[in-house]
C-alpha cells in the first residue's frame, strides 16, 4: 500500500536531523556558545545569537505540554480519526524544546497535560524516509 500522507522536503540545513532519523536518534541543533537547546531548528540560538550549533542527539523523552484531538482530518489523515497532536517538552533543558508530533497508542480520552511521553520511530514503507512520533511512556 503507498504512503498517502504529505512527507517533508529535506533541505541542506535539515539534512543531518533526517539522517539521525533514519538511525532512530532523535537530534536537535545545541549551541556550543551558551549550550541551549534549540527547537525548531533556526540558523542562529534562539539565546544567544550564536550560529555555532551542532546536532546533538536528546533522550527523546518528555511530557505533554498541550495536546489536541483531530476528529475530521485533513486528506489522508482523515483514516486515522480520532487522533492526537501532542506538544510534548523535552527533558532536555535549560531552554525547554517543544516538539509537535502525533501520540499515538494511546486513546484521546486518556492523554492529559504532564503525561510522559517518548519520541519513536517510523520507518516509511517505500520511501526513504523516517518520521517521528509521540508514545505513552
Amino acid at each position: 500500500m503507498a504512503y498517502l500522507k504529505p512527507l517533508p522536503e529535506i533541505t541542506e540545513h535539515s539534512r543531518p536531523f533526517w539522517a539521525a532519523l533514519k538511525r532512530h536518534e532523535f537530534t536537535v541543533p545545541r549551541c556550543q556558545d551558551c549550550g541551549d537547546y534549540n527547537w525548531v531548528p533556526y540558523p542562529a540560538c534562539r539565546t544567544c545569537l550564536s550560529e555555532n550549533q551542532v546536532w546533538t542527539e536528546v533522550s527523546g523523552e518528555a511530557t505533554v505540554f498541550t495536546y489536541t484531538v483531530v476528529h475530521r482530518g485533513p486528506g489522508a489523515f482523515d483514516a486515522d480519526v480520532p487522533y492526537v497532536i501532542a506538544l510534548g517538552k523535552l527533558s532536555e533543558q535549560p531552554r525547554p524544546c517543544l516538539v509537535l508530533g502525533t501520540l499515538v497508542g494511546c486513546e484521546p480520552a486518556e492523554v492529559q497535560v504532564g503525561l510522559p511521553i517518548q519520541i519513536a520511530y517510523e520507518d516509511i514503507p517505500g520511501e526513504d524516509i523516517t518520521m517521528w512520533r509521540w508514545v505513552r511512556l
